[in-house]
């Protein structure tokens, strides 16, 4: 993953103005807070967090990051280092973070509800519009529910619950269902598919 697959974001000014007027206030209290970074991590979560839970990143080890980058991130807001420059080396740091971690992934066998996807012509990674109009050719159905926070996005690595069935009701012991959760919609959605093609494994029928 490059630093570019990251899109910046418009300048955060009404954030970093409450940011600077702790500093300048509370200054005991407002450095710790400011450096930890937790204000400024939730909503550029909300600006990547689709691109980086399907590369395997959670909301909890992007915290992580922009806390080690908290002192950047001050500079900015003293005004010391233009926002263009923070959110880019920012956007470069979780780059890297991540070049690990798909080496790893790419070592690591596919688990079994990625390969039974194959089988409907469908991947791990397709886009909820893709993964729709198959479940529709299917003839499945399905249901997603998301957990909301307070600005009224999905948050956390499991935010999103999805599930998916054939005919009759999802939770009829004669009805094979698949469940999935994730960060996002369609990863949650996919897996739920993947799931429910391992526990049917005649479907679609020919």
């Amino acid at each position: 993953m490059h630093a570019s697959d990251l899109p910046l974001l418009d300048e955060p000014r009404a954030l970093k103005q409450m940011a600077r007027t702790l500093l300048d206030q509370a200054p005991d209290v407002g450095l710790p807070l400011v450096v930890s970074g937790d204000w400024i991590a939730a909503p550029l979560w909300d600006h990547w967090g689709d691109t980086l839970a399907k590369r395997g990143m959670e909301q909890a080890a992007f915290g992580d990051v922009v806390a080690e980058y908290g002192n950047e991130v001050r500079l900015w807001v003293v005004g010391e280092r233009p926002w263009a420059h923070c959110v880019s080396g920012l956007a470069g740091r979780v780059a890297r973070r991540l070049a690990p971690a798909a080496e790893v992934a790419a070592r690591t066998p596919p688990a079994p509800w990625h390969i039974a996807l194959e089988r409907v012509g469908v991947a791990p990674g397709d886009e909820m519009g893709r993964l729709v109009s198959r479940l529709d050719e299917l003839t499945l159905l399905y249901d997603i529910l998301s957990a909301e926070g307070a600005n009224g996005r999905a948050t956390g690595a499991d935010s999103t619950f999805a599930i998916v069935w054939a005919g009759g009701r999802p939770r009829d012991p004669e009805v094979p269902f698949g469940e999935g959760r994730s960060a996002s919609m369609s990863a949650a959605l996919a897996e739920a598919l993947g799931r429910f093609l391992l526990k049917d494994p005649a479907y679609p029928p020919r």
